[in-house]
């Protein structure tokens, strides 16, 4: 499971042949999250709103990195 990026105490990270829609997975202590890559959405789970907010923030201004190293981690 990759770590893309730390954002004000929130892990995100990508896991390897994940299923579908592209996602990442943003946690915090024992929260955690699915964002929807292409719009940001919560797939699943949940984050404080400021964090979430900040997530789908750096989300936004990486969509195509993001989408390029799903489609390398072979996600489904």
């Amino acid at each position: 499971m990759p770590r893309l990026a730390f954002v004000d105490g929130v892990n995100i990270d990508m896991y390897f042949k994940d299923h579908a829609p592209p996602h990442v997975h943003p946690f915090h202590v024992d929260d955690e999250v699915l964002v929807v890559i292409r719009d940001g959405s919560v797939y699943a789970g949940a984050l404080s709103s400021n964090q979430l907010s900040l997530v789908r923030d750096y989300v936004a201004a990486n969509v195509e990195e993001l989408l390029a190293r799903w489609a390398a981690f072979g996600g489904g």
